[in-house]
């Protein structure tokens, strides 16, 4: 489906019949005034308003997904008390922390 519209190039941007644009809003098309563009794009569904932010983030570039897998595998239930009990021996790590805040003043 295409249609032609007779527009105007002025200095101060592009001029479109508000015909077309009512007839756009018609058929389902949406037209967003930003600062110093005109978006016109097909309607959205409607979405949550999580969905809605966390996609604003993305396309400002405020929020991005990691690309990359996890390095290390899970570690078994085994392994964590292997480790724990490796760990336990010695005094707590905060005891020794707050030791050497002190002795630093």
């Amino acid at each position: 489906m295409s249609t032609r519209i007779a527009v105007q190039i002025d200095p101060k941007g592009l001029l479109i019949p508000r015909a077309a644009i009512r007839e756009w809003l018609e058929q389902g098309v949406e037209v967003i005034k930003d600062k110093e563009r005109i978006i016109i794009q097909p309607r959205s569904a409607p979405r949550t308003e999580r969905e809605r932010v966390l996609q604003i983030l993305e396309a400002s570039g405020l929020l991005v997904k990691p690309q990359w897998e996890p390095t290390s595998p899970p570690v078994s239930s085994t392994e964590l008390a292997e480790l724990a009990e490796k760990f336990s021996v010695g005094r707590p790590l905060s005891e020794i922390a707050i030791e050497e805040r002190e002795e630093r003043w």
